[in-house]
């Protein structure tokens, strides 16, 4: 993981310096209405997210014993379960309607009931990978709808008819083009949400940092999360949804919360574990 991540974020820099150059070009070539495989991608990505998020939910509620833990920690982190549930329930429903809630609450049900089984000695260490995953995927998802708001940027299928709406993804436009689309969400392109799911997804390679059976795997996690996730941002370019800049910076902020988050983690898991882990 210690020339992963930083390979990671060469590519995304790079990624993001040809968007500033090409990203109008890009959408261009790649854009293809009502294509079946990005129509795929955009129910999927919210799902796995809402999944990714519900697992770190339970980490942190159920690996505690209950009739041995103090009252103000399992109100606090029942607060934190039901809270994040609730969220990624709402993502589900938002993209997918009633078969979005019945796959939440059935996979809820059932990471519940996995989370509980996790072994004892081992409850620990998975609490605080949700700690972790929880609260990178909210801050992030936060800081990207205030974006959003700022930089109004209009979609690539909302300007077809005239492509003087583009602006670069460093422009922020505010409300300024509300007037020249039909819907508001087609002035929230930058940054993608979709990405963002789906860069979060790379949050599942701390589930097995923490555990001394998986660790070695971490990276094979890390690598299929990372595939996924170029993948979903290819889709949403060929929708028209977003551009290139747009899903890279969607894909960074969870990315960039991992890379510190993951940091911290081995940081404590070295402390109360020092015989399994070395801090890099």
């Amino acid at each position: 993981m210690k020339k992963l991540f930083p390979a990671t974020a060469i590519g995304a820099l790079v990624l993001l310096i040809v968007g500033t150059f090409a990203d109008l070009r890009i959408d261009q070539a790649l854009y293809q209405p009502g294509n079946g495989f990005s129509a795929f991608f955009e129910r999927l990505a919210p799902l796995i997210g809402a999944t990714v998020l519900m697992i770190g939910a339970a980490l942190v509620f159920w690996t505690y014993k209950f009739i041995r833990e103090n009252l103000a920690k399992l109100v606090l982190s029942g607060l934190v379960y039901l809270g994040s549930t609730l969220v990624g329930l709402a993502l589900c429903y938002k993209y997918c309607h009633l078969f979005g809630v019945a796959y939440g609450v059935i996979v809820a049900i059932l990471i519940a009931c996995i989370v509980y089984k996790i072994p004892d000695e081992l409850k620990q260490r998975y609490r605080w990978a949700g700690i972790a995953i929880v609260a990178v995927f909210l801050i992030s998802m936060g800081m990207l709808e205030v974006a959003k708001i700022i930089w109004g940027r209009v979609r690539f299928r909302a300007m077809q008819s005239n492509l003087d709406l583009f602006t670069p993804w460093f422009h922020p436009n505010g409300k300024h083009y509300l007037s020249a689309v039909t819907v508001a969400d087609n002035i929230k392109s930058f940054p993608s949400g979709h990405s963002q799911f789906a860069g979060a997804t790379l949050l599942l390679c701390l589930l097995a940092l923490v555990n001394p059976r998986w660790k070695n795997k971490e990276s094979m996690v890390y690598g299929i999360a990372l595939v996924y996730a170029l993948v979903v941002m290819f889709s949403r370019m060929m929708q028209g949804a977003h551009f290139l800049s747009d899903v890279t910076v969607g894909f960074a902020l969870p990315f960039l919360g991992l890379w510190l988050a993951h940091h911290l983690l081995l940081k404590q898991l070295s402390q109360h574990y020092p015989q399994e882990y070395e801090l890099a």
